[in-house]
């Protein structure tokens, strides 16, 4: 497990292959000069949102070392969650990749049974 680090006092733990991922939807959300909000359910049972901006250091901690490759039908579902009013939901992205479905709590994206196109790696 590794750990997504937001400013100096909030973080996050995640599976190695998840912190991937959604650090690099940070990153390149952050290059275009766009937040992102980030959700996530604390283990003392209370929601944790955090806007992401350029302001904010981000930093992604590993456990191990990094895939050779990102599955980019997990980063399109990343993105599109990020790209909506309700942002990436952490604590179910795991999940909605096997079900392929859209990463958010937002139910503008989430109740209508978007999936993302299977692409060809």
């Amino acid at each position: 497990m590794g750990r997504l680090h937001i400013g100096h006092e909030t973080s996050a733990e995640l599976d190695d292959d998840l912190l991937e991922h959604v650090f690099a939807v940070i990153v390149a959300k952050l290059r275009r000069h766009e937040s992102v909000l980030l959700e996530w359910d604390c283990p003392d049972g209370h929601t944790e949102q955090v806007l992401v901006s350029t302001s904010v250091l981000v930093r992604a901690e590993f456990a191990s070392t990094r895939p050779d490759r990102l599955d980019h039908a997990w980063l399109d579902s990343l993105m599109l969650a990020a790209n909506s009013n309700g942002g990436i939901c952490l604590s179910v992205a795991a999940l909605a990749l096997r079900a392929g479905a859209i990463p958010t709590r937002h139910p503008d994206v989430r109740d209508h049974h978007l999936r993302v196109p299977n692409l060809p790696h």
